[in-house]
């Protein structure tokens, strides 16, 4: 089997926009041009890499009977701890900018390989982590 990464994180939200405040106009993800009514929307956090917010009770798929939706998606909130790989040289000046908003971090502190980490928690209690990467060659 051949494993590609992971597609799409979904994340459950006490306040959609609040979230999209957070997370697109702090962190400065993008939304994606996917439609998936209301209560969500799709953001994009890379290279075909995407990041689902769902308000809290209203996760659904349209492609699924009622039952079957209540056993797949989450209708509370649960703690999630997502990393995302940023530059290395973008772990600092995150770390000021999420200062500069009020937001209590922790970090930049280098980790066993080198690579700078930075901690902070998202409007729902999300424990978010920032991975500092050096670009590749090919992503420069």
């Amino acid at each position: 089997m051949r494993y590609y990464g992971i597609a799409e994180l979904a994340l459950v939200v006490s306040d959609l926009e609040r979230s999209l405040d957070f997370y697109i106009g702090l962190l400065g993800f993008r939304l994606a041009p996917y439609d998936v009514g209301e209560g969500g929307r799709i953001l994009r956090i890379g290279r075909g890499r995407y990041m689902g917010l769902w308000q809290q009770g209203r996760w659904h798929s349209s492609y699924l009977s009622p039952e079957r939706n209540a056993r797949y998606f989450g209708q509370r909130m649960g703690q999630t701890h997502p990393v995302f790989a940023i530059r290395q040289d973008d772990v600092p000046l995150l770390a000021e900018r999420l200062r500069a908003a009020g937001h209590e971090i922790d970090g930049p502190m280098p980790h066993g390989d080198g690579s700078l980490h930075l901690y902070v928690s998202d409007p729902d209690g999300h424990a978010l982590e920032f991975w500092g990467r050096r670009p590749s060659p090919r992503h420069s």
